[in-house]
C-alpha cells in the first residue's frame, strides 16, 4: 500500500503503465484533490487509466484533511493533501516534487518518486532493465524533468 501524488500517476499513465504501480504495491490510495486534477482532463491517457484503476478497486480515492503543519503557500493542495494521507496511514508516499519530499521528510513520511517505482519493479522483475529504460525516455519526452544527475543515478543503479 502506498499513497501517491498525481505525477507519479500522469507519469505511469500516459506510458499505459499504470499497473507498475499496483504490481509493486498493491493498492494505491490518491486523496481526492490528485484525482480531481488528473480528471480536468478526462480524454486524457492517465485519467482513462486512472479510471479503470479506481472501478477495478486497487485504486482508491479518500478524503482528507490537510495537516495543520502543512500550511504554507508553497505547497499544492494535491501535494498538502497526499502527505497528510500518508501521514494518516503511516505509509510511503509517491510524490516526484523534491519541496514537497522535504516537507514530507519533516512529518517522518518515506517518500519516494516515480524512478524509484522503475527500479523497484526491476528488482522485483516486473519489468527487465530495458523496458524501465523505455518508460524512463517516455516519460522525459512526455516532458517530464530530470536532471543530468538523476538521469545518470538512474543508469547507474540500473546496471547493478
Amino acid at each position: 500500500m502506498i499513497v501517491s501524488n498525481s505525477t507519479p500517476i500522469i507519469n505511469f499513465g500516459r506510458q499505459g503503465k499504470l499497473d507498475i504501480l499496483r504490481r509493486c504495491f498493491d493498492k494505491i490510495f490518491i486523496p481526492k484533490s490528485v484525482y480531481d486534477e488528473i480528471m480536468q482532463k478526462k480524454e486524457s491517457p492517465e485519467a482513462i487509466i486512472l479510471d479503470k484503476s479506481i472501478n477495478e478497486k486497487w485504486t482508491i480515492v479518500e478524503d482528507i484533511a490537510i495537516n495543520p503543519l502543512l500550511n504554507t503557500m508553497s505547497l499544492g493542495k494535491g501535494e498538502k493533501e497526499a502527505i497528510s494521507l500518508a501521514l494518516q496511514k503511516k505509509c510511503e508516499l509517491l510524490i516526484d516534487d523534491d519541496y514537497a519530499k522535504a516537507y514530507a521528510k519533516i512529518l517522518n513520511v518515506e517518500s519516494h518518486g516515480s524512478f524509484y517505482v522503475l527500479y523497484l519493479a526491476c528488482l522485483k522483475k516486473i519489468i527487465d532493465k530495458e523496458e524501465a529504460k523505455n518508460i524512463f525516455g517516455g516519460m522525459i519526452r512526455e516532458g517530464f524533468y530530470v536532471s543530468i544527475e538523476l538521469y545518470s543515478r538512474f543508469l547507474e543503479l540500473l546496471g547493478k
